[in-house]
């Protein structure tokens, strides 16, 4: 099983950094989360923190996607 959390689709790219900015969706003021079957995972994705106020990632709600590290590639090379 994996823990989920959903995020807000791809909606905002900066332009400075060249990646997607993500922002933490919720449902009922509570994180919009789910646990599932580790076999319904599409993609996985590697996201990167964006330092502001709050410097816990349990309470940060900004994350950029980074584009440069491929998950699934390297799952595969190590198979």
């Amino acid at each position: 099983l994996v823990y989920i959390h959903w995020f807000w689709p791809l909606q905002t790219f900066d332009d400075h950094l060249q990646t997607f900015h993500l922002t933490r969706s919720s449902h009922q003021h509570m994180p919009h989360a789910v646990v599932m079957p580790v076999t319904h995972v599409l993609q996985p994705c590697h996201l990167v923190l964006h330092f502001g106020r709050e410097q816990a990632v349990d309470k940060a709600e900004k994350f950029y996607l980074n584009k440069y590290i491929d998950l699934d590639l390297f799952e595969r090379m190590a198979s």
